[in-house]
């Protein structure tokens, strides 16, 4: 008779291990159980982000807020453009080199996803805008105005059809010299997807995150509808408010009632249009709700600079979206709901 005998080894079980299995216990076993109200906030990306969601209690709690917050600072180093090193300056620095950039997989899905809403919005949402934001953004803070060689040079650095995205290696090739990303148009309203991404892990879904203004809404709370949220309401001034309740998608809201400068008697916002390199002189307040964070976001800041003509013909071709927008050309006030 031949014996046979298995040796069986397993693997080296840590305490950070037991630690994530004993979470997911915890999470399954009080899944059904009544969930409690929490509130969080810390300052990111330049804004105040206040995060509430309901889990069932303040162990699990702890936990998933700390991860989300982890999160957004994870993605603070890649998206933004002041940051030095931040993965987005490193590919800016790349533009006219001729040379194609290895991007990380968030960066790759949001140009994707940019460029789409560029291509949609006939170029007024555009995050190539880069040389032109911090044209206007030096001249808000020294208080003059850029004069028109300088804005036809920051112009000429910016298209995004200049952007060319290589599926299949991930990789991205700025084509111009003195290109530069600036994702102010919609990094928070994707920060704000990926905290209620986050919370899922957690199997907690009733959240809402308000990112500087930029709202991701997952499910309702509990015995409730949905979350009541205070949009513009398209009165005859810009403080005038509605109460809606939504769920499971995203809110944004565009203006220039704290920042522009004035020149010559004339108002220029801190919103630019990609297409003229030159602040909107229309003021606006724009609302949008869509489908999520990322595009409300993006969408608010185009509707903004498209006005209420142009915005009309433009949102006939999207779905599932809902627009506020009201705007100023001298004393009149125009509003436009679709």
């Amino acid at each position: 008779m031949i014996k046979l005998r298995f040796k069986v080894s397993y693997p080296q079980i840590t305490l950070q291990y037991l630690a994530i299995i004993g979470l997911l216990l915890l999470i399954s076993s009080t899944s059904g159980k009544a969930q409690k109200r929490y509130a969080y906030f810390r300052n990111a990306m330049g804004s105040e982000f206040n995060l509430v969601f309901y889990a069932p209690n303040d162990s699990i709690a702890k936990i998933a807020s700390d991860s989300v917050f982890k999160r957004i600072e994870f993605l603070t180093t890649i998206l933004s453009d002041y940051l030095d090193g931040s993965e987005t300056n490193r590919l800016s620095s790349t533009a006219g080199s001729g040379q194609s950039f290895p991007a990380s997989k968030i960066l790759f899905e949001l140009l994707q996803q940019s460029l789409k809403f560029s291509k949609q919005t006939n170029g007024t949402f555009d995050v190539t805008v880069g040389p032109v934001v911090q044209l206007w953004r030096r001249a808000l803070r020294r208080n003059y105005f850029p004069d028109s060689a300088q804005i036809r040079e920051a112009k000429q650095a910016v298209g995004y059809k200049k952007v060319r995205l290589n599926a299949k290696n991930r990789t991205v090739l700025l084509t111009q010299k003195g290109m530069r990303l600036d994702f102010g148009a919609i990094g928070k309203g994707y920060a704000a997807d990926e905290a209620l991404r986050v919370l899922r892990s957690f199997n907690i879904t009733s959240a809402f995150l308000d990112a500087g203004g930029d709202l991701a809404i997952g499910d309702a709370p509990p015995q409730k509808a949905g979350w009541e949220i205070e949009v513009s309401s398209g009165g005859k001034d810009s403080t005038a408010k509605k109460v809606v309740t939504l769920k499971n998608c995203g809110v944004a809201t565009s203006g220039d009632t704290y920042r522009f400068l004035e020149h010559n008697g004339i108002r220029y916002s801190h919103i630019v249009d990609p297409r003229t390199g030159i602040g909107l002189i229309t003021h606006t307040r724009t609302t949008v709700i869509a489908t999520n964070g990322t595009a409300a976001d993006a969408l608010a800041t185009a509707f903004s600079v498209l006005g209420i003509g142009e915005g009309k013909q433009v949102a006939k071709k999207m779905k599932n979206i809902r627009i506020w927008l009201l705007e100023q050309n001298g004393p009149e006030w125009k509003k436009g709901n679709f």
